[in-house]
């Protein structure tokens, strides 16, 4: 059995006692490389097709991307022997006038109790690029919630003087802080960003056997996430080894900076729908835990900002 099929297929069992933090955000990443669906009548999130997971009443790969208003992906996360021991949902909304997006994922039941009912949030806030179709980000907030304590980290984009700015705080007090310059014709796409953009095809079509090198912000020197569309043949093989059922959908590696989500190599493998939705979805090593598992439960649009807004700030009704 190959490493890929291995590793999309299995999962680890090492010792409990570690940082649960990539289950809490597992699956944001893994959706940063599909498409979007068009909505032709109107700008706001149109239904999605329910007697087919993953899949769009109607579906064009790249458009303004401020269809994607009022949509929320949901999923659930399993890892070692516990199913569904975390969600997760991703959301990209209207506020006070500025389009953002914002992922929050959270233990619950038995395992919240364990991990200190830990919650993690990160918002990202748009300019709008590209004719509309594309977003570049001028703010990312990190926050990570466990039991009494509180880290937040706050990234800054200046384009107009290409300027990065960042601060980083553990319970309200200051413990890091910098700036760099922005590099002339470069983006530095967030990993909500990057997910938009990509489900827009902002980077270009998405192709079995396309690979796709995204500018990111620098995490410890490592400045992009890398993302590898399987051929035909590659797909299929793990699909026979899986004993998966045939059908339209690609099976993508995904590498990112391995200090986002503390893992050993920043890999992650996800099958996503013909309609570029991930419905499954690996975190390959996270330290001392090993592979977490993400799957999709459903689609939703709403009028409202996001509930898991009130961590980073109040929720309120969409302009």
């Amino acid at each position: 059995m190959s490493e890929l099929s291995r590793r999309t297929s299995q999962r680890h069992s090492p010792p409990l006692r570690q940082n649960l933090a990539v289950l809490l955000i597992a699956h944001f990443v893994a959706l940063s490389g599909i498409a979007a669906p068009v909505w032709a009548e109107s700008p706001s999130a149109s239904p999605a097709n329910d007697d087919l997971p993953g899949l769009y009443d109607s579906f064009e790969p790249k458009g303004d991307i401020r269809r994607f208003d009022g949509e929320t992906l949901h999923y659930d996360i399993s890892f070692l022997w516990f199913d569904k021991a975390a969600t997760a949902a991703v959301s990209f909304y209207k506020l006070d006038g500025q389009y953002q997006a914002l992922l929050v994922a959270e233990t619950k039941g038995f395992v919240g109790w364990f991990t200190s009912y830990r919650k993690h949030v990160y918002k990202s806030t748009f300019d709008i690029v590209d004719n509309g179709e594309r977003i570049r980000s001028n703010k990312f907030e990190r926050e990570v919630v466990i039991g009494d304590d509180v880290e937040k980290t706050t990234h800054s984009l200046d384009y107009a003087e290409r300027k990065h700015g960042w601060r980083a705080f553990k319970n309200g007090a200051l413990t890091d802080q910098g700036t760099e310059d922005i590099p002339p014709d470069v983006y530095f796409d967030d990993i909500l960003a990057a997910f938009y953009n990509f489900r827009n095809s902002a980077y270009g079509k998405l192709a079995k056997g396309a690979t796709f090198k995204i500018n990111t912000i620098p995490e410890k020197g490592v400045k992009e996430i890398s993302i590898f569309i399987k051929t035909e043949k590659e797909e299929e093989t793990v699909r026979v080894q899986q004993i998966r059922k045939k059908t339209e959908e690609l099976l993508l590696r995904v590498i990112i900076p391995k200090e986002i989500f503390k893992t050993k190599t920043g890999e992650l493998l996800f099958w996503s729908s013909k309609n570029y939705i991930p419905l499954e979805t690996t975190v390959v090593d996270y330290v001392l835990l090993g592979d977490l598992h993400a799957r999709f439960v459903k689609r939703t649009a709403s009028k409202s900002a996001p509930i898991g807004l009130m961590t980073l700030s109040e929720s309120a009704p969409r302009q």
